[in-house]
C-alpha cells in the first residue's frame, strides 16, 4: 500500500517506450502516462497505448493515460543546415512562412504572420526564451529585430510573442484528428494546449460528446489570456497543468510562483485536479542526481498543493527515467510530511457548500479525524465522489472503490485515492459491506478499526453521493 498522495506524471517517449522500462516504471510510482502528441505518429502512439495498457493489467496496477494535444504551438520553419548561429547585436527579419526555410538573416514563422500583430520595442523570444529579440520596425510583410541575445537555432523551435496581442484558436485541424484517435483507442484524459478562455474548452467538449466519449479535460494554462480568463476555465475544466514552460515566456520568471501558487488554489477550491509541470527534474535528463534546487521546487508545489508533478524530457529522453520517477517520488512524500492540513483548509472557505455530494465530501474528512479513523472510503461509480473526498485532504488512507476500469483509471491523477476494485454490487448494502471487505484486506487494517465510507443511496445513479457511515471493520 503506497503511502505517497503526490501523484506522478511520466511522459513516454524513446528511453520510456519499451515494455519492460514502462513495467519498471509503474513499480516505480508512476501513476499517469503522457503521451505527447507533439511528436511521433499515430502508429507509434497506438503501440505505446497498448504497452501501457498490458504492463498495467499484468501488474494488477491501475494507470491513466493523459493523451497531450500539440495545440498551436508557434514554431519557424525547418532551417538551412538543420543549425545556425546568431550573433548579439546584429539584425534580422521575422515573415510569415511561404514554405520555404530561415536563414539566419530571415526567420519565416508558421501559423500566424508577425507583421500583423507586433509593434516596435516589443520582444520576440526563441528556442524557450534562450534567445532574445527586439523589434526595431515593421517593414512591409517583415518584421525587422535586434538580436538582444543570440545563441543557435534550429528547425523548428518555437517562438513567442510575451508582449503581443493576437488571435490562435487553441485546438487545431491536427488536434481534431488526433482526438479522434484519443475517443477509439479510449484515453482518460486530454489535455487542450495554450487555452485562451473557456470556448476553447467547450469546442473540444463539444467533438467528444458527439461519440459520447466520457474523457475528462484538462487545461494547459500558458497563455497571458488564459490568466485573464482563469475563473471560466476553472469552471470548465476537469482539472489544471501548470505549464510553466510556455508560461515562462509569457511572463517575467519572477512571477511564476505566484502564479503557480494561485493556480493550484483555485483548482483546489474547486476541487478539480491540478498538475505541475516542466522542468521538475531537468537535470536528470542526464544525471543521476537532482539539484537541490529542484528538490525544493518539487516540495514547494507539493506543500502548495498540487495533485499531481510531472516529467518531460526526464522520462521522455532521459538517461535515467526510472531514478527520476523514483526521486520524485521521495521528494513528494517527504514534502507531505510538512503539509499542514489546518492552513489548507481556510483556503476552501465555502466550498462544501457547492452541493450534496460536496457537503457529504467535506463531512467525511472532517469525521475521520474526529473518531481516528484508520481509512477514508468513496464508493463511487464515475471517481467524481473520491474527486471531492479527495478535495478536502484527509490525512488517512484515502480508498476510491468502483467496480468500473474507467473510474478506477482517472482515480488515478486524484491526490491520496487509492484505486480499489471491486465487483459490481447488487445494492447499496452490498456495496458498502464489499468496500469494507475489500479495504481491511488491502491495508492490513484490524477488527475493531474504525473508517468513514461515502456512497450513493442508488447504485444506478452514478456521482450522487449522499450518504456518509461511521462502520466498523
Amino acid at each position: 500500500m503506497t503511502t505517497r498522495k503526490t501523484k506522478i506524471v511520466a511522459t513516454v517517449g524513446p528511453a520510456s517506450r519499451s515494455p519492460e522500462t514502462l513495467r519498471r516504471l509503474i513499480k516505480a510510482g508512476v501513476n499517469v502516462f503522457r503521451l505527447n502528441f507533439s511528436h511521433g505518429s499515430h502508429e507509434e502512439h497506438t503501440e505505446n497505448f497498448n504497452n501501457i495498457r498490458e504492463a498495467s493489467s499484468e501488474l494488477g496496477m491501475p494507470v491513466a493515460i493523459l493523451q497531450d494535444l500539440s495545440g498551436p504551438k508557434i514554431r519557424i520553419s525547418e532551417v538551412v543546415d538543420t543549425y545556425q548561429n546568431i550573433q548579439d547585436g546584429e539584425f534580422l527579419y521575422l515573415k510569415k512562412s511561404d514554405g520555404g526555410m530561415s536563414t539566419p538573416q530571415e526567420i519565416l514563422v508558421e501559423l500566424l504572420d508577425p507583421a500583423a500583430f507586433v509593434k516596435p520595442g516589443e520582444t520576440v523570444l526563441m528556442a524557450d526564451g534562450i534567445i532574445t529579440l527586439e523589434v526595431s520596425a515593421i517593414e512591409g510583410d517583415r518584421v525587422k529585430c535586434q538580436i538582444m541575445k543570440g545563441g543557435r537555432i534550429r528547425s523548428r523551435v518555437g517562438i513567442a510573442f510575451p508582449d503581443s496581442d493576437y488571435d490562435l484558436p487553441a485546438t487545431t485541424e491536427k488536434d481534431f484528428k488526433d482526438i479522434a484517435w484519443g475517443i477509439k483507442n479510449g484515453v482518460d484524459y486530454a489535455a487542450i494546449s495554450f487555452v485562451n478562455d473557456a470556448n476553447d474548452i467547450e469546442r473540444l467538449r463539444d467533438e467528444l460528446k458527439k461519440s459520447d466519449s466520457h474523457i475528462q479535460i484538462i487545461s494547459k494554462i500558458e497563455r497571458k489570456s488564459a490568466i485573464k480568463n482563469i475563473d471560466e476555465i476553472v469552471e470548465a475544466s476537469d482539472g489544471l497543468m501548470v505549464a510553466r514552460g510556455d508560461l515562462g515566456l509569457e511572463f517575467p520568471l519572477e512571477k511564476l510562483p505566484r502564479i503557480q501558487k494561485q493556480l493550484i488554489e483555485k483548482a483546489n477550491f474547486k476541487g478539480i485536479p491540478v498538475i505541475v509541470a516542466t522542468q521538475m527534474l531537468h537535470s536528470m535528463i542526464t544525471s543521476v542526481r537532482p539539484t537541490r534546487a529542484e528538490v525544493s521546487d518539487i516540495a514547494t508545489a507539493v506543500m502548495s498543493g498540487a495533485d499531481a508533478v510531472m516529467l518531460s524530457e526526464e522520462t521522455a529522453i532521459g538517461e535515467h527515467p526510472i531514478f527520476a520517477v523514483e526521486y520524485l517520488g521521495k521528494v513528494a512524500a517527504e514534502a507531505e510530511r510538512e503539509f499542514d492540513f489546518e492552513e489548507y483548509r481556510p483556503r476552501l472557505k465555502k466550498a462544501d457548500s457547492a452541493s450534496v455530494p460536496d457537503a457529504v465530501s467535506y463531512a467525511a474528512a472532517a469525521a475521520s479525524i474526529k473518531v481516528q479513523a484508520v481509512a477514508v472510503i468513496a464508493c463511487t461509480e464515475t471517481g467524481n465522489s473520491a474527486r471531492l473526498v479527495a478535495k478536502y485532504r484527509p490525512q488517512l488512507p484515502l480508498f476510491g472503490a468502483s467496480s468500473r476500469e474507467e473510474a478506477l483509471r482517472r482515480m488515478c491523477l486524484f491526490w491520496g485515492i487509492q484505486p480499489l476494485p471491486f465487483n459490481a454490487p447488487k445494492d447499496h448494502a452490498d456495496e458498502l459491506e464489499t468496500a469494507l471487505a475489500n479495504v481491511k484486506e488491502v491495508g492490513g487494517f484490524q477488527t475493531g478499526d474504525s473508517v468513514v465510507i461515502t456512497a450513493g443511496l442508488s447504485v444506478r445513479t452514478p456521482g450522487a453521493t449522499s450518504v456518509m457511515q461511521i462502520r466498523t471493520l
